[in-house]
């Protein structure tokens, strides 16, 4: 019995102190596995102060990185565009700060820029009228109205002339229509003017009175039967150019007229196809 003891107690003694390499391979294996084994983190005890974590605790997915922008073309505009509207916008800011503030130094700095402004006005504006001496289709005064004073009284001359010959042209088939009152006094004064033409030209004069009496140059004049309210002639002296043969009829004009005046406005009315209604 004494030596089954000792036996045992000699055992233990030698599990002791063996190396733990010593133990069989089941048992190291199962040791390893233990260790790598690592314990589940807890939750924390402040979840409350944590940031929304998405539905049902999923993380939202990140945002999508847009590509970065290309740069703008540069620009492809003629320098001097920008050059001018720099100037156009200085000037005009030159000029709000001198309203606003019209100290001297802001009044010398905006009249100072002004006249610089000015004088690249002038150079344009001469350079303009030297290249249009050169180039004859684009001088006015060679194609309308001359600006040269000497050339502005041949214009007008010919311009007369031709106007004349137009009305002469118009007298054979067409008249006037002379409405006037006996006691107008603007009246008395145009009829000898329009006696004057109908002599030149050789337009018949077709005289309606509206009180019933005459003038000294149109003594005997038709009485109106309606054709003053037909015309709604509310002023007179009242003149209209008519063509008898095709009772159609157009405004010369009220009041009085020059002689020039009656030309002038015949003539255009002449080159003009259009014809009222009589």
């Amino acid at each position: 019995m004494t030596t089954v003891r000792t036996l045992v107690a000699l055992a233990a003694l030698l599990l002791a102190v063996l190396p733990v390499d010593a133990l069989p391979a089941e048992e190291s294996t199962s040791a390893t596995s233990l260790k790598a084994v690592e314990p589940l983190p807890q939750p924390s005890r402040t979840y409350w102060l944590r940031n929304r974590e998405g539905w049902f605790w999923y993380h939202d997915p990140p945002a999508p990185v847009s590509p970065p922008k290309a740069a703008p073309p540069p620009s492809s505009r003629p320098p001097e565009l920008v050059e001018f509207e720099a100037m156009q916008q200085r000037l005009d800011e030159l000029k709000r700060v001198a309203v606003m503030n019209p100290t001297d130094a802001n009044l010398l700095a905006y009249m100072r820029y002004q006249r610089f402004v000015m004088n690249k006005s002038e150079v344009f504006a001469e350079r303009w009228q030297r290249l249009v001496w050169t180039v004859p289709e684009l001088d006015y005064g060679l194609r309308g109205r001359p600006t040269n004073s000497m050339a502005i009284g041949a214009f007008d001359e010919q311009q007369r002339d031709r106007q004349a010959q137009l009305v002469r042209n118009l007298a054979s088939t067409h008249g006037l229509v002379f409405i006037f009152r006996s006691d107008c006094p603007y009246c008395h004064h145009f009829a000898p003017v329009l006696k004057r033409f109908e002599q030149e030209f050789g337009m018949t004069v077709f005289a309606v009175s509206l009180d019933g009496r005459g003038l000294p140059e149109y003594p005997n004049p038709q009485m109106d039967n309606g054709i003053a309210t037909r015309l709604n002639s509310t002023v007179v002296p009242a003149l209209y150019l008519t063509a008898p043969s095709k009772r159609q009829i157009r405004t010369v004009g009220f009041g009085m007229m020059a002689m020039t005046d009656l030309i002038e406005r015949i003539a255009v009315l002449a080159q003009d196809p259009r014809e009222d209604p009589l």
